[in-house]
């Protein structure tokens, strides 16, 4: 189930653009709105966000779209495959640059463009954004250099900093970034990552090597896998019931948990495996042998509170304090505590339904020719959208945040603001 250390390519679903797609609000916490309101023109549509440079090919991959409402930007990062000249690497090359728009314009602020005239090209990326606008990238490159940036609103580098091994990021609740670094698995089956956290300026706040990988880290929790990895054939393969670890963000262990021999945390269910609430409860999913699903929640102080069972075809999305379950026509809300409320859906499901977390930290369901987004604390209904036909999966990318949509269509970025009540 736990897929952090894995290098997979995002797949993303599309949020509502196709054909002739209509907006209502319908909530009991808002004032009526009008009903089968058409979407609004976009309020603008960027330039094309392709890059010329070298010898790329058409193909915009966007990896993410991030909203800076603060600050006035989307954040758009893309990369482009790049045609190979050399067999200098095995890995695919690509060109990768992180593109800041104007949130009022759509006009281009910035461009930052990985890649410098006859140097590496970038074969892996990542990147995350504090609600301020500070932009974290870490790329590897075609020459084996590994690099995390900051930069802040004006396109300016904060700082830089090269690690000698794969790393993945991740911001913690105060904007801490912690980067987990390994040099992979052992021969015997271990694996020891490097943690180092860094204030917004760059500066080291702590480190620490530990035994184990990394699995997710967030709020004020780090989640690791501190089992022997086992090889199947050339590959080495996590182990099924890992023994986990739940660190604080001083990286002292707080809590440990041996899954046992007939659990299986390695890819059963939809959704969210293994989460950190914002309170740095942990939530991890789990096939256990003959019993089925559950899903086992963590305290505050990383010990084993309780778990609980689940259907298997069950959809696990969190946001905040609370953890959704999406079953048939169903959606549970549930905090650590336990069941809050729930709501039913009759609506024609896609042969892919999911449940997604907002930019803004709300839930979203997408039907076939109809969607919602709702408030994580109740189920009410935020904004409710349909359309006349099914608009099916989209090559672009969207995210919502307070009320507006921003969608990638073909290579450009459009920004879509969704009625309100008090805008009416």
């Amino acid at each position: 189930m736990h897929t952090s250390n894995k290098r997979k390519s995002k797949t993303w679903a599309a949020l509502l653009l196709s054909g002739t797609l209509l907006f209502s609000l319908h909530t009991p916490s808002y004032a009526a709105a009008e009903q089968n309101a058409p979407l609004p023109k976009p309020s603008w549509t960027s330039s094309s966000l392709s890059l010329t440079q070298v010898n790329t090919e058409k193909d915009v991959i966007v990896n993410e779209v991030n909203a800076v409402p603060a600050k006035n930007l989307v954040y758009v990062h893309s990369s482009q495959p790049v045609t190979k000249t050399s067999s200098n690497t095995k890995l695919d090359w690509q060109l990768d640059s992180l593109q800041a728009l104007d949130a009022t314009t759509g006009q281009l602020k910035w461009n930052v463009i990985f890649h410098e005239k006859s140097g590496p090209y970038t074969t892996y990326s990542n990147s995350l954004y504090t609600s301020n606008g500070t932009a974290y990238v870490y790329m590897e490159y075609s020459d084996g250099t590994k690099k995390v940036y900051s930069f802040n609103t004006s396109g300016k580098t904060n700082w830089v900093k090269n690690v000698s091994n794969s790393s993945s990021m991740y911001l913690l609740d105060d904007d801490t970034l912690l980067i987990a670094s390994s040099p992979g698995v052992q021969s015997n089956g271990s694996v020891r990552s490097a943690i180092s956290l860094y204030d917004k300026k760059g500066k080291l706040i702590t480190e620490k090597t530990i035994n184990g990988a990394v699995l997710k880290a967030g709020s004020d929790r780090i989640v690791v896998d501190a089992s022997k990895q086992t090889k199947v054939g050339s590959f080495w393969q996590p182990a099924a019931n890992p023994k986990v670890e739940i660190y604080d963000r001083t990286l002292n262990r707080l809590s440990f948990y041996q899954f046992p021999s007939n659990a299986n945390t390695l890819g059963d269910g939809g959704g969210e495996s293994l989460v950190i609430l914002e309170d740095g409860s942990v939530i991890m999913r789990a096939n256990f042998a003959n019993t089925g699903n559950k899903l086992m929640g963590f305290g505050t102080d990383g010990k084993l509170a309780w778990g609980r069972a689940i259907a298997g075809d069950a959809y696990v999305q969190t946001a905040g304090n609370s953890y959704t379950l999406f079953t048939g026509q169903k959606l549970e809300l549930y905090t650590m505590k336990g069941k809050v409320t729930e709501r039913t859906f009759k609506e024609e499901q896609p042969i892919l339904m999911q449940v997604d977390r907002t930019q803004d930290g709300q839930y979203k369901l997408d039907f076939a020719k109809k969607g919602y987004i709702l408030d994580p604390q109740t189920l009410d209904t935020v904004h409710e959208y349909e359309f006349a036909s099914s608009p099916g999966l989209l090559d672009g990318y969207s995210t919502y945040n307070d009320h507006i949509i921003y969608q990638i269509n073909d290579d450009a970025l459009s920004k879509y603001v969704l009625k309100t009540a008090s805008a009416k």
